[in-house]
C-alpha cells in the first residue's frame, strides 16, 4: 500500500499491481481496495491497477468537515492522483465506487477511454428517466437506513445487507465480516446519504462519449437493475451486461468474469 500526499496536504491510500496502461478501480461501501484484489490481479498481467482507499477506508483519513464526507472530495482526491499517472485507460468502480466513478466522468477532469460500472448505485437515475415509484421506495429504504445508523443504531446495518443478499445474509457471513460492516455503518451511512444527493439527467448521461459498460448481477434487486439498463440505455455507447449467477459482491465471487470484462473493454478501447 502505498499513501500519497495531494499538494494541500490531504491523503489518500492506494494499492498498485502490475505495469502497462492505467486501469483505475474504485470500491464501493463499506470496504476497502481490498475488495478489487482478485481482479487487480488479474488484470495485472498486462495492466498498470491503481486501486484507491476511499475516504474513511483503508489508510485514507474521512476528514472533519463536511465537505469531506461528499463524493465531490473523494473524486477530487483520486483526479489529483491521476494527474501523476495518467489518464486511465479503464475506469471501473463498483456499488458506491460506481457512483463516483460516473461523477468523475460527467465532471470530465479525467477522460478515460471507457467507462465500467459494476452495479453503480445511482439512486438519482431513476428519478432522471422518469421512474419515480422505483426513486421513492429506494430513497425511503435508503433513508430509514441512514437515520437509524445516525441514531447510534450500527446493527441497522444488517438491514441493509439484507437488501442486497436477502434474508439471513448478514449471519451467514465470518465473523470479521460483521464486525467490520458494524465498525463501518457511520461510514456507510454517510456514503449513502452523498449517493442520495448525486442527481442526473438524461442529457448529463447522453454526453458521456467514451464507451460505457454497465454490469449487473441476475440475482441482484430489481432495482439495481433498472439502474444499470437506464444508464446503459441513456449512454451513447453504452452497453448492460447480465452476469449470470452473480450478486451486488461480483467483484470478489465473480473476479475472473469481472476482470474479463475489464480487459476486453480496455482492448477495444485501445489497450
Amino acid at each position: 500500500m502505498t499513501i500519497w500526499t495531494t499538494p494541500d496536504g490531504a491523503f489518500l491510500s492506494y494499492d498498485e499491481y502490475g505495469a502497462g496502461p492505467v486501469i483505475l478501480l474504485i470500491h464501493g461501501s463499506p470496504a476497502t481496495s481490498k475488495a478489487w484484489q482478485g481482479v487487480a490481479e488479474r488484470l495485472s498481467q498486462r495492466f498498470r491497477v491503481v486501486v484507491p482507499n476511499l475516504p474513511g477506508y483503508g489508510e485514507t483519513p474521512r476528514g472533519t468537515s463536511q465537505r469531506r464526507g461528499d463524493i465531490a472530495h473523494a473524486a477530487e482526491l483520486i483526479e489529483a492522483v491521476l494527474a501523476e499517472f495518467g489518464q486511465p485507460l479503464v475506469l471501473a468502480g463498483h456499488s458506491y465506487g460506481g457512483v463516483l466513478a460516473l461523477r468523475m466522468a460527467l465532471r470530465n477532469v479525467v477522460r478515460p477511454r471507457a467507462l465500467a460500472l459494476f452495479e453503480p448505485v445511482a439512486l438519482g437515475v431513476l428519478e432522471a428517466v422518469g421512474d419515480a415509484q422505483a426513486f421513492l421506495r429506494a430513497s425511503a429504504f435508503f433513508n430509514d437506513y441512514t437515520s437509524r445508523v445516525g441514531a447510534g443504531d450500527g446493527e441497522a446495518i444488517r438491514t441493509m445487507v439484507e437488501y442486497w443478499f436477502g434474508a439471513g445474509a448478514f449471519d451467514r457471513l465470518p465473523g470479521p465480516a460483521r464486525t467490520f460492516l458494524i465498525r463501518h455503518a457511520h461510514e456507510n451511512a454517510r456514503d449513502v446519504r452523498a449517493t442520495l444527493q448525486e442527481q442526473y439527467s438524461r442529457e448529463s448521461l447522453q454526453r458521456l462519449v467514451m464507451p460505457v459498460l454497465v454490469v449487473c448481477g441476475s440475482l441482484s434487486p430489481g432495482m439495481m437493475q433498472s439502474i444499470c439498463a437506464h444508464i446503459a440505455s441513456q449512454s451513447a455507447r453504452g452497453s448492460l451486461v447480465t452476469l449470470d449467477g452473480a450478486t451486488h459482491a461480483m467483484t470478489t465471487t465473480h473476479a475472473e468474469a469481472v476482470a474479463g470484462l475489464i480487459g476486453d473493454l480496455a482492448d477495444r478501447s485501445g489497450a
